[in-house]
């Protein structure tokens, strides 16, 4: 049920961002947060940065490999919905390209625009990242999950107030990130025993999943 209340929220708010239905509260938003870029703020956004959910990753697979010798099944979602999240940020950036705050708007090929992705704004790839890692925290530790969620829409707010992203940007990130975890979830019968024997066959038993059910 909340994959599909999450599905239809993505697509209200890709149809009025997308359609500029979105431009008056985007820009009233932007112009009206102070511009800063203290250290907290720029510490705490790049916590979201591509490095460092790299580096969570290989975190908590180190964890799950020296505590039961191979990834866990929310492990290789993280993985999983990262992957999708940064394939669907990509090409909507490079697809709709659209500018920052204070950004020229530019008109590039397709592919030109894949290679200059960092340049547009929509969707917030830092918001999505952080969305995806609360998902799984709070799957990992139910117990804290206004805090892993608290830390996501931080991590929306610094992109605006670093005036990085546009309000609809931020938005329809947060949604983003959480629909990826479950979607890799729900379609775990499809792709789960492909990649359980993909593993196997290549030797590297140390990433196979056990599925706790």
């Amino acid at each position: 049920m909340l994959f599909y209340v999450l599905s239809g929220l993505l697509l209200m708010i890709f149809f009025l961002q997308v359609a500029g239905y979105m431009d008056e509260i985007n820009t009233r938003v932007d112009s009206t947060l102070p511009h800063t870029s203290s250290f907290p703020i720029v510490l705490l956004t790049e916590t979201a940065g591509m490095a460092a959910f790299l580096i969570v990753v290989l975190f908590f697979a180190a964890l799950d490999v020296r505590k039961t010798g191979h990834l866990s099944y929310p492990t290789v979602r993280l993985v999983l919905s990262g992957i999708i999240t940064l394939g669907i940020v990509a090409i909507l950036k490079s697809t709709f390209q659209t500018p920052r705050p204070n950004e020229a708007e530019v008109s590039l090929p397709f592919l030109m625009a894949l290679k200059n992705v960092d340049y547009f704004a929509f969707p917030s790839g830092h918001t999505a990242r952080a969305s995806v890692l609360a998902s799984y925290l709070q799957e990992r530790s139910p117990r804290y999950a206004p805090l892993w969620w608290a830390y996501a829409v931080g991590i929306a707010l610094t992109r605006l107030l670093l005036h990085v992203h546009w309000l609809g940007d931020v938005l329809f990130s947060l949604l983003l990130g959480s629909w990826a975890y479950l979607l890799v979830d729900l379609t775990r019968d499809s792709w789960l025993p492909v990649y359980q024997k993909t593993v196997k066959l290549l030797g590297l038993e140390v990433f196979d999943v056990e599925l706790v059910r």
